[in-house]
């Protein structure tokens, strides 16, 4: 079977090309994962198709241990997008080929042609998926001549070869558009190169420039992409063609964006039909982080413990939706302030999408950099509960996550997991899997108890960025809870918990 690629395309899909090749660039993307490539990959595309934006995107890996660009190179950046699901209650199950990206780089390797790309006239929008890891400040030496590692740093010195070579002109800012679920991430995007251009005295000039001509909007991003499907070989015989980038994802999607009206002028979404809100993203950020993100990180180990591998598989067990359903509506949904009716219809959507039999989200990829998604999106909720009951959701949570990280080796970002008979891959900071390698090495080795293990991995602020405060009853709820899973299995534990919060409801 034939790869997809443009001379594929040319020969067999020429219409769907529409003269895109001869387009300018006018987005910097970095991060070229599942989600940018089937929320706003797909949203540049679908707007280009309606004679919209006429321009196209170069995207770049984020860390050096990117798996997608040789891949995206291969099919000369051009990939699938299959939406399947319910939309307004119509069955969707359409294929889109993607030709939106024009080329994609490694800038560990050629950095030099990420900056050519910063300093293009046409550029005119910078966009980012780098996951909640990626906004965050570390301390790097200055060199020109390579990648900074962090995101951040590679915006500040981008926009600073940008800035030289237009002599700071006026017009030549560009618009940020943070897609990590990160509160008000334009701002903690900007505060970072501000700082970033402070480490390396960038110059007043230069600062004042990014200040004044540059827009780090804030937005807010919701739509479910599993990415890769398993059953491949089905898909390619339908479609006709090889695609190893095939990016499976729901017909549902909305894009809050805060932002000026230059914004909205450059990226005219809703003329595309699209669901796209210029609008506060505090108005919106609140009921869909806490009740779509927050039960995604708080029910992937537990439910992969149990067994399962994808939501829709956790979603059809009684005892890991009960689980679910209880803390959305006991722990969640009560501390919310938003009208009852509108948390419950929010909620009800959530459990559907969640239900979709078109969509196989796999829980190992909810559980990537996982101990920083429990921190933004779940322990503030736990913290407006104080010592109330209903949080024995969010230590068995916790819990569940503390005994999934598991690594078999340590000094790495990416290593293999291994918990409950189960294998799985985990994503963190170095930091972070050295220290829980090296805290379950200490309990095997029975030089701390499970209780200390947890009070450690509590108090550490090297992988929170403050530790969790927590009363030593509830310390001993999630040491509990750790101790079942690992003597009973996740199955029992799960049974007993639902059982013991029926009878609190009651």
């Amino acid at each position: 079977m034939e790869r997809l690629s443009y001379e594929f395309m040319k020969k067999n899909f020429n219409d769907q090309l529409q003269g895109s090749e001869q387009l300018p660039v006018k987005v910097l993307q970095v991060g070229e994962g599942n989600f940018m490539r089937g929320f706003f990959d797909w949203m540049i595309d679908h707007m280009h198709r309606q004679g919209l934006f006429n321009g196209r995107i170069v995207a770049v890996q984020p860390t050096p241990h990117g798996r997608k660009l040789p891949d995206l190179q291969a099919q000369d950046n051009a990939y699938t997008v299959l939406l399947r699901g319910q939309l307004d209650g119509q069955i969707v199950d359409r294929a889109d080929i993607i030709t939106a990206i024009s080329d994609s780089i490694n800038p560990y390797e050629e950095w030099e042609k990420v900056v050519a790309t910063a300093c293009e006239p046409t550029l005119e929008i910078f966009a980012s998926n780098t996951t909640e890891a990626g906004l965050t400040y570390q301390k790097e030496e200055w060199n020109p001549n390579a990648s900074p590692l962090s995101f951040p740093g590679k915006v500040a010195q981008l926009l600073y070869e940008r800035f030289k070579a237009f002599d700071g002109a006026a017009d030549k800012g560009l618009i940020f558009l943070p897609c990590e679920l990160v509160e008000r991430n334009g701002d903690v995007l900007k505060d970072i190169v501000l700082q970033k251009i402070e480490d390396w005295s960038l110059g007043e000039t230069f600062k004042a420039w990014v200040l004044e001509h540059n827009e780090f909007c804030q937005t807010l991003v919701d739509r479910i992409v599993t990415g890769y499907p398993a059953n491949i070989e089905e898909f390619q015989t339908r479609l006709g063609y090889e695609d190893r980038l095939l990016t499976v994802a729901e017909p549902y999607h909305l894009f809050v964006i805060e932002g000026g009206e230059r914004t909205s002028s450059v990226l005219p979404f809703q003329d595309a039909g699209l669901n796209v809100a210029y609008a506060p993203v505090q108005d919106y950020a609140e009921l869909k982080i806490r009740l779509l993100n927050a039960p995604h990180t708080m029910v992937f180990a537990l439910a992969y413990l149990y067994g399962k591998d994808s939501v829709y598989d956790s979603m059809r067990n009684h005892d890991i939706r009960a689980f679910l359903k209880g803390a959305m509506d006991q722990a969640i949904k009560p501390v919310l302030p938003y009208e009852k009716e509108e948390k419950s219809q929010f909620a009800a959507g959530v459990l559907e999408r969640f239900e979709n039999p078109y969509q196989r989200h796999l829980l190992t990829d909810l559980g990537q950099n996982a101990i920083q998604k429990f921190e933004t999106r779940v322990l503030p909720l736990w913290k407006r509960w104080e010592n109330g009951g209903v949080a024995h959701y969010f230590a068995l949570a916790l819990a569940s996550i503390l005994v999934y990280y598991q690594p078999t080796e340590k000094n790495q970002e990416k290593v293999e997991g291994r918990a409950l008979n189960r294998v799985m891959p985990l994503r963190e900071s170095e930091q972070t899997i050295t220290f829980m390698y090296d805290c379950w090495e200490q309990n095997q080795l029975g030089n701390i108890t499970v209780f200390e293990l947890v009070a450690q991995c509590l108090d550490n602020d090297d992988i929170w960025q403050e530790p969790i405060v927590v009363d030593d009853e509830q310390r001993q709820w999630i040491a509990d809870y750790v101790s079942d899973f690992l003597e009973i299995g996740a199955q029992k534990t799960v049974q007993q918990f639902n059982a013991k919060m029926k009878e609190e409801v009651q």
